[in-house]
């Protein structure tokens, strides 16, 4: 099969989507299938790579500049299946991974001062919203990485429920696996992470207001009294506005700013918990990741990674900005017993161990060719 993967700039070192797009790019590859990645810039070695240009500054010149550079590139292509990772025409399987912008206004914007109803008329977001509209109603069909965002698809577009299609994410399974108890606690050790025994909280995002980082921050902060506890903040680094957020809240020897990280991996073997309360994530694959680390997770109802965390357990799903319910959720998983505590992180591993990516492009070309006839 000859197959096109769209998406503006595509890496295994870059960000979730764009590291989504080399994955799914090299796998394909090993499978047989002739892939092209149309992007505007691929570090992917070996795979065909076709540049759609992107021009202008601001988001809104990048986006339609792409929006129509893809729409060139492929009529000059022999392509018999186009996978959209980014919001363009025309796209056989159209893959919503980035926020479902006409779901975010409403989430993310709602008690403002400006009313999501009347944001919703700016330039930026009218121009996202109509792009979204162009792209869901020209593919043939819709993949979703959950349930949650083919509910939302139907919910707010008029697509037949049989083109929305929910395939979840995959995770490198040689890069994010189990350790072996010894062996964490020589990592632990060697990444000098808090004390000794303090029990390891970690965060990974970098856009933290969305993903939930101050009222992660209030949460641990009403645990002070109860649990030696240090957070670990991966993805953001600590500026004035987190800084004095930490001071207020009494947090600043409890809390520890590492920036972005290319070992993310080492910290989701050495810690003892993964706290995601994201206001919205399609899927947070850092939740999958974690969990093929066996680390359990807490995070939130409105992120799709919650339909396989409560698999584990339903108490470890809350509802965002939360902060009784967060802290409620972290405690009760600090003080299980560590019997406990193993066996919830041995069967969060098991669950991730069906989600690598061989299966997921696997299901992935299942889809493709019966959708397609082929």
């Amino acid at each position: 099969m000859r197959v096109a993967v769209v998406r503006r700039q595509c890496g295994l070192d870059l960000g979730g989507a764009e590291r989504y797009c080399a994955n799914v790019a090299i796998w394909l590859s090993r499978l047989g299938h002739k892939v092209t990645v149309i992007a505007d810039s691929s570090k992917v070695e070996g795979i065909d790579f076709k540049r759609a240009r992107v021009w202008g500054r601001g988001s809104i010149l990048k986006n339609l500049s792409f929006f129509h550079s893809v729409r060139s590139v492929l009529k000059a292509r022999d392509i018999d299946c186009i996978y959209g990772l980014s919001r363009i025409k025309g796209a056989d399987f159209l893959r919503i991974s980035d926020p479902l912008h006409r779901a975010w206004l409403e989430l993310g914007y709602s008690g403002r001062k400006i009313p999501w109803q009347l944001r919703r008329l700016t330039p930026r977001h009218l121009f996202l919203l109509f792009q979204e509209k162009e792209a869901i109603g020209s593919a043939r069909f819709v993949i979703t990485n959950s349930n949650l965002v083919k509910g939302q698809i139907l919910r707010y577009y008029p697509i037949e429920p049989q083109r929305v299609i929910t395939i979840y994410n995959g995770v490198d399974l040689d890069r994010f696996h189990q350790m072996k108890e010894g062996q964490r606690r020589r990592l632990r050790a060697s990444l000098s992470l808090g004390k000794k025994d303090s029990f390891l909280i970690l965060f990974v995002g970098s856009d933290w207001k969305r993903k939930g980082l101050l009222p992660l921050l209030e949460a641990v902060s009403a645990l002070k009294r109860d649990l030696d506890f240090h957070l670990l903040v991966i993805g953001v680094e600590a500026g004035k506005g987190l800084l004095k957020a930490c001071q207020g809240l009494n947090l600043l020897e409890n809390v520890s700013f590492l920036g972005k990280r290319v070992d993310v991996e080492r910290f989701y073997m050495a810690c003892d918990l993964l706290c995601l309360p994201t206001y919205y994530d399609p899927f947070a694959n850092v939740c999958l990741e974690a969990m093929a680390c066996a680390m359990p997770v807490i995070t939130t109802r409105t992120n799709g990674a919650s339909e396989l965390v409560e698999r584990m357990d339903e108490g470890l799903v809350v509802e965002p900005g939360d902060v009784a319910a967060l802290k409620e959720a972290i405690q009760r998983v600090a003080t299980m017993k560590s019997s406990e505590r193993s066996a919830l992180g041995d069967g969060c591993a098991r669950l991730a161990r069906q989600f690598g990516w061989d299966s997921h492009v696997k299901r992935l070309v299942e889809c493709f060719s019966r959708q397609m006839g082929g």
